[in-house]
Order: C-alpha cells, then sequence, then structure tokens
C-alpha cells in the first residue's frame, strides 16, 4: 500500500504518544507492519480523541484512574463513551456503520494493548450494502467509450487479474510475466492475509497495456522492468496512488452511468469466473484469501501446477472476456488484421470479403485514407523507390519517428507499422 503525506503523518502523530506508540509496537510484534491497518486504527483513534476532547495518553490514564477507584463503574462508563462514540462519528463524518465499526474495533484495540482490564463493548451491527460486480457488457458498452488508454488498462487489468487495489499499485512492469499466447503470469504477495498467491491477465488486458506503454514511450518516460505497472496521467513515471485511482474510476463511472470501483472489478473477476465453473479453491487463490484456521492450505496441497492454472484460466477466459468472442475468433482477428496490412503495404486492393472481415472484427487502422495510396515513393539516397510503408520493432522507432516516418498501426505481435508521407 502506497500511503499519503496526510497518512504517514496521521500515523507518526498516534506513535508520538506513549500508549500510542505502544499500541503500534504490540500489533507489529503480532501481525507485522501492516501499512493499511495502522492508517486505518490511526484515523479511528484520531477521532475518538476528538469525540473526548482528550489525547491518547489522557484517554487511558482517565481510564485506569476510573477502574482503580471503581473497577465496574469504570467499565461501565468507558464502554457507554466507546457506544455513544459509533452515532457521533456516523453523524459527524458521514460514515457507513460498516465503516463506524472499523473505529469501535480501532478503539478496542488501543484498549486492549495499553490496559489490563479490556472495555467490554459489543462490537455494533454493521449493515453494508453489497458491492455488485460490474458486469463483462457495462464495461465494454458503457464505460470503455468514456476511457482514455490509462483508464482502459486499469480496468481490464483489474478486471482480468482480480487483485486488490493495493497490489495492483505495487505491480511493476517486469512483474507481468508474458506467456507469448495472449496472456501473462503474475505472482503477488498480499500483506493483508499474509501469503503469496497466482493470478493472471489476458488478451484484453495484455493489449491495453502494450498501447498504454507505447503511449508512455512516445512521452518520451524511459520503459523498465523496474518501472511502475500503472502511473499517473500528468506525472508519467510515478506511481499511481490509491486516492487518484479511486478518484478517476468513481468520475468514470459517473460519466457512464454505471457505479465503478476497484472492488466492484474485483467481484467481477470473482464472479463471472465463478459461472465460468473455477473451482471455489482455486478461485480463492487467485484472489489472495486464505482457508480459515490460518494456514494457508490451498497453496501447500490443493493449487494445481503453473501450467495446469493456465489452462484452467484460459478455458474460463470467456466468462471475462469483453470482446464476446471465443479465443479461436480472437486468433481469427488478429490473423485477418495483419493479413489486411500486408496486402496495403503491398499496394493491393481489399475484397468485398476483407471489408466484411473488418467489419465483423471491428478492425480499425488509423490513417486509413492514406493506406490506399502507393508504396512507392521519391527517390531515396540510394537510388531505389521507398516504401510508404514499413514493418519495424520498438527499438526502432524513435530513429524512424525523427527521420519524418509516423505510426499508422501497432500490430499484435509487437511490432509497428509506420507510414511515409
Amino acid at each position: 500500500m502506497v500511503l499519503g503525506k496526510k497518512d504517514r503523518k496521521r500515523i507518526a502523530w498516534v506513535k508520538s504518544f506513549k500508549s500510542g506508540n505502544k499500541w503500534f509496537l504490540k500489533l507489529s510484534s503480532q501481525h507485522g507492519d501492516k501499512e493499511g491497518t495502522q492508517k486505518n486504527y490511526a484515523v479511528g483513534l484520531e477521532r475518538f480523541c476528538e469525540y473526548m476532547v482528550m489525547t491518547p495518553d489522557e484517554i487511558v490514564d482517565k481510564y485506569l484512574a476510573a477502574i482503580k477507584e471503581d473497577v465496574n463503574q469504570g467499565v461501565t462508563d468507558w464502554n457507554d463513551n466507546l457506544d455513544l462514540f459509533v452515532p457521533w462519528v456516523i453523524r459527524k463524518y458521514g460514515l457507513s456503520r460498516s465503516r463506524a465499526k472499523d473505529h469501535f474495533a480501532a478503539i478496542k484495540s488501543f484498549f486492549d494493548n495499553n490496559v489490563a482490564i479490556k472495555l467490554t463493548a459489543k462490537t455494533p451491527e454493521a449493515y453494508s450494502r453489497e458491492r455488485l460486480p460490474t458486469s463483462i457488457d457495462d464495461i465494454r458498452d458503457k464505460i470503455l467509450p468514456h476511457a482514455d488508454i490509462q483508464e482502459t488498462f486499469i480496468i481490464l487489468f483489474l478486471k482480468d487479474s482480480g487483485v486488490r487495489q493495493a497490489e495492483a499499485l505495487m505491480f511493476n512492469v517486469g512483474d507481468v510475466k508474458d506467456l507469448g499466447n495472449g496472456f501473462a503470469y503474475m505472482r503477488v504477495f498480499r500483506k493483508k492475509e499474509g501469503v503469496d498467491y497466482e493470478t493472471f491477465i489476458g488478451p484484453n488486458a495484455m493489449k491495453a497495456m502494450e498501447q498504454y506503454l507505447e503511449y508512455r514511450k512516445r512521452k518520451d518516460e524511459t520503459i523498465t522492468d523496474e518501472s511502475p505497472l500503472m502511473t499517473k496521467k500528468k506525472k508519467l513515471g510515478e506511481r499511481l496512488t490509491r486516492s487518484l485511482i479511486s478518484w478517476q474510476l468513481t468520475e468514470l463511472g459517473k460519466k457512464a452511468g454505471v457505479e465503478l470501483s476497484t472492488h466492484r472489478l474485483r467481484k467481477t473477476f470473482e464472479t463471472f469466473l465463478a459461472i465460468g465453473k473455477v473451482h471455489p479453491i482455486i478461485l480463492k487463490y487467485w484472489m489472495g484469501h486464505k482457508v480459515k484456521g490460518g494456514r494457508d492450505i490451498e497453496s501447500r496441497y490443493i493449487i494445481l501446477p503453473k501450467q495446469e492454472q493456465i489452462k484452467l484460466y484460459m478455458g474460463a477466459y470467456e466468462h471475462i472476456d469483453i470482446s464476446g468472442q471465443s479465443l479461436a475468433e480472437l486468433k481469427r482477428r488478429q490473423e485477418i488484421s495483419e493479413s489486411i496490412m500486408d496486402k496495403l503495404m503491398s499496394g493491393e486492393g481489399l475484397t468485398e470479403s476483407d471489408r466484411q472481415n473488418m467489419k465483423r472484427y471491428g478492425i480499425r487502422l488509423r490513417e486509413r485514407a492514406h493506406l490506399t495510396q502507393s508504396t512507392q515513393h521519391t527517390q531515396c539516397s540510394d537510388g531505389k523507390h521507398c516504401p510508404a510503408f514499413k514493418e519495424i520493432g520498438e527499438d526502432q522507432l524513435l530513429q524512424y519517428l525523427q527521420d519524418g516516418w509516423k505510426v499508422a498501426h501497432n500490430l499484435q505481435n509487437g511490432m509497428v507499422i509506420v507510414q511515409r508521407d
């Protein structure tokens, strides 16, 4: 998790008090340094201090004095303080009951780690509306038409992989291992659960990633394996933050008239692959969940070898594929697209069948008006005619652009078609 400046300042404020530092040291000893938990607990304590008009150390001192005078009455009074804090924080900050319940749990934890006689207030009930998955049809037909190249990649990556927001933001480019068949593999460590797991992305996210990285290169960003996979729009190369990704998806959802969030896209992965009859334990493993009981049973004893998982994911991918096409159709689309480009490069005209296939598979070639021109050009320095189009690799692209060529089409195989007037 990438914490903002405000979050780090709040955590430092908690640790500046004897009781707060003791609390976080004990939590670290028991569960490890979980920054997300520290952030959420710090918010809860800060608001409880505001409610009580006391510092953390003053709260502990007041409580100890109360139970020393009368233990039963002291516990009862402070249980009341905690119970009444819940409706206050809901009204004050407009929180859901679920979020207020998290604050309640934070304060209980604060007392548990600072005093011998603990509070006994019962955890309040939380009623929260279940977040439904974003449907594949809504992603394709309503959301992506409003999305830019960065947002398209984020949506398709989260939809294809099922990873949590925190893990997605920590990925580097080199963490995505291309399998060479339109799919990629990733190994993830989910800090919250303390487990390693594996997951994949398919042709939707792979194509979007190829276009997104190419866009970043054209904006003069140097891409390496250590580059952040998801970056800010205005500061390419700088890792995207939790607040920005949440804001972007919320605003995009408003434009599309569809509720959109990282959590809903994670639910999309879970729901539609379940429909595809992926075994629930395998699906839980791909999402980084852990079997109740505290042991990572799945990864040690049940989960299939990597190659078998890949086959299973590929077989179920049609259920999360926004193209609405089978993998065979996707391959056919690629073959047709490259065949049409070959014809245009050689000066051969398109047949009626070619045009029908372009319409059927949604193939659109940039600079189409120029693609039907002759492939011959003025004399080159070597005395031969220059072709109007060339297929080159990305390593050659910069030199061609500097020489006046323009990108005409990105091929599925990673090569680029460039055009010269």
